[in-house]
């Protein structure tokens, strides 16, 4: 069995990350910790929870970054290059695959170009897309071609939906019902999904119906099991569970009220939960496939 971690983020607080911006995505949480993420930092997490594998993303959020309180400086502050990712993946070799990020319509001829670059000589394994923070509509046309540079790739891509705590970022493109109209026009090209608050049911109708979809549980990782087991058994109810993918957000530990440690023993303790309201259990080879073996397959690592 592999596990692998679909959703981890690098940055180096203040060359990259601006510390406001850390306060203003973080502070809600009660997080106080802004600690630089590189690739040795990604190990250790993926160390504290027993997980051999993580996919790691960085960032350009430059086009649309800006703080009132910060006018001068914060303006295309976010930024954490692509070859620096290539960079951390190259020193840990088998733990660490590149996501690659781009802001589309910085560059929308460039953005197939960077996606091709990434895949073919950095050997990345996916694309992430953040349309909330970068203010466009994931079903724009105007997009088709780098989803289908992705599709000629064989690369999924992944899409931040849902909240976030981060006022500049736009809420009406977090909508995950959005993305339907790419599943309508690209019927093979690999989706990955964040489940996402507030619209949780909507991700689990939207994987569900299109069978190229993916949904990255990453969300509840600070949950508990009971909460897992509920999702988990709606994506079972639309034959969809074979579409989970493992992800922690960083997150080395479940802040559940019962004081479970590696966030995988929130899997782990679904079945105490089935048992506890006499529901259907998972079975260990379900388990193994949302932990680690469906992103193998999908990522295509070994």
């Amino acid at each position: 069995m592999i596990t692998i971690d679909c959703h981890l983020h690098l940055g180096m607080v203040e060359t990259q990350v601006p510390i406001w911006w850390m306060e203003e995505l973080y502070g809600m949480y009660g997080v106080e910790d802004w600690d630089s993420t590189d690739g040795q930092a990604i190990v250790d997490l993926l160390d504290a929870n027993e997980t051999d594998a993580g996919l790691v993303q960085g960032g350009d959020i430059r086009r649309t970054t800006f703080h009132p309180d910060y006018p001068e400086e914060s303006a295309g502050r976010i930024y954490i290059p692509n070859d620096w990712t290539a960079e951390q993946c190259e020193l840990h070799k088998g733990r660490l695959y590149g996501v690659t990020c781009i802001d589309p319509f910085r560059d929308l001829p460039g953005a197939p170009i960077e996606l091709e670059r990434c895949v073919t000589k950095l050997g990345f394994r996916s694309m992430k897309l953040l349309p909330s923070y970068l203010h466009f509509d994931p079903g724009d046309p105007e997009l088709d071609p780098l989803y289908r540079k992705a599709l000629e790739l064989d690369v999924p891509v992944h899409f931040f939906t849902g909240m976030t705590p981060t006022r500049t970022a736009m809420l009406k493109y977090g909508d995950p019902v959005l993305l339907d109209s790419v599943g309508r026009r690209h019927r093979d090209l690999k989706v990955i999904v964040f489940v996402n608050y507030p619209w949780i049911d909507q991700c689990i109708a939207l994987v569900a119906k299109h069978p190229n979809f993916h949904a990255d549980m990453c969300y509840f990782a600070g949950g508990d099991s009971a909460q897992l087991y509920e999702v988990l058994s709606k994506f079972r109810s639309y034959g969809a569970l074979d579409r989970i993918l493992f992800g922690t957000d960083n997150s080395d530990k479940a802040r559940a009220s019962g004081g479970i440690g590696k966030v995988p023993d929130l899997y782990y303790g679904v079945n105490k939960v089935a048992e506890e309201r006499g529901g259907e259990p998972f079975s260990q080879d379900e388990l193994d496939a949302i932990l680690g073996g469906t992103a193998a397959k999908l990522y295509k690592i070994p």
